[in-house]
């Protein structure tokens, strides 16, 4: 049988208690409903670094396409060029030209790739820079399950809890949330790197710009093959540029290691203030006390107690 609620019973408040609401509670309120209390600082200078990811990938593997197009005009020639036979060039030649396009292509696709590490880095929901970002401004709530990570709601009330101990004990004050909102105070330095690295050119010119078939088919010959090499060769080769897509990346991750650490920092300490309140009201009690002084107490601990009850230290 159901149990059913005495009609007209409730809990005992005092007059219009519900219409006394703070209006800038409900304002708050309203917001958090709307999911609009909050906002990621450096979202938009995220979005145009990716959106320039975005092009430089675009450029990348259409020159590579082309490249694939020319070599394979390249390794499909039955004869040579009348002009590079007529110039004393053999089909050795062109096939160095077809490795120096391979070589370019591997190194394209190394940028590619690095580009697509860096953007999987900054854009995926449940990991990485992202959801660090989102957790740390307030924008998303919770981290996934399995994945313990400090949130907004979290941080402030730890960092709230060691400030209130602190002061008690008389300890110097220390900018927590300086320190474990980090990415939020210095990241937009980070992504302003990135983006000022990403937006020079990872070559110098593009490889459709080197129209190498229409140069090798030139007659009579304008462009020799070592020229052509030249144009080819000058492109990737030596490059660092995919390399240091990975070091901007390993920089953005320094900001979750850095506030990862401070927050284990404040943890600790938070958990320490704690216990140091819980020994010190055993000891004022005889019988806690024994404990202390005869069974698992420390020597230094021991004299604290002692210095403690001779007055000599509050």
């Amino acid at each position: 049988m159901p149990i059913t609620f005495t009609d007209g019973i409730r809990p005992e408040f005092s007059p219009d208690s519900f219409n006394s609401q703070k209006e800038h509670v409900k304002k708050i309120y309203a917001l958090l409903n709307n999911e609009t209390v909050f906002e990621n600082k450096l979202e938009t200078l995220l979005n145009t670094l990716v959106a320039r990811i975005d092009v430089l990938t675009t450029e990348l593997e259409t020159d590579y396409n082309i490249a694939e197009s020319d070599k394979s005009t390249l390794e499909g020639l039955a004869v040579l060029p009348e002009g590079w036979a007529a110039a004393g060039f053999v089909e050795s030649d062109i096939n160095i030209i077809v490795s120096a396009i391979n070589d370019y292509q591997t190194e394209n696709q190394l940028i590619t790739t690095n580009l697509a590490i860096l953007k999987t880095f900054i854009t995926t929901a449940d990991d990485t820079f992202k959801l660090h970002n989102d957790l740390l401004s307030g924008v998303r709530e919770d981290p996934p399950q399995a994945n313990v990570k400090p949130t907004l709601r979290g941080l402030m009330s730890t960092v709230g809890a060691l400030n209130t101990l602190e002061n008690k004990f008389g300890i110097p004050f220390v900018n927590y949330l300086e320190k474990v909102f980090g990415t939020l105070f210095t990241g937009d330095i980070t992504i302003s790197n990135a983006q000022t690295f990403l937006d020079t050119n990872p070559i110098p010119v593009t490889y459709a710009s080197l129209n190498v078939v229409t140069e090798v088919n030139e007659d009579p010959l304008i462009e020799t093959p070592t020229t052509i090499l030249a144009g080819i060769n000058g492109l990737l080769s030596g490059s660092t540029y995919s390399a240091t897509i990975l070091t901007h990346r390993d920089n953005l991750q320094t900001h979750i290691t850095n506030d990862t650490n401070e927050y284990n920092i404040v943890l600790d300490k938070l958990d320490r203030i704690i216990q140091s309140f819980g020994i010190s009201g055993h000891i004022g009690d005889d019988y806690y006390k024994f404990m202390y002084t005869n069974v698992f107490g420390s020597s230094g601990l021991n004299q604290i107690i002692n210095d403690k009850d001779s007055g000599v230290i509050e």
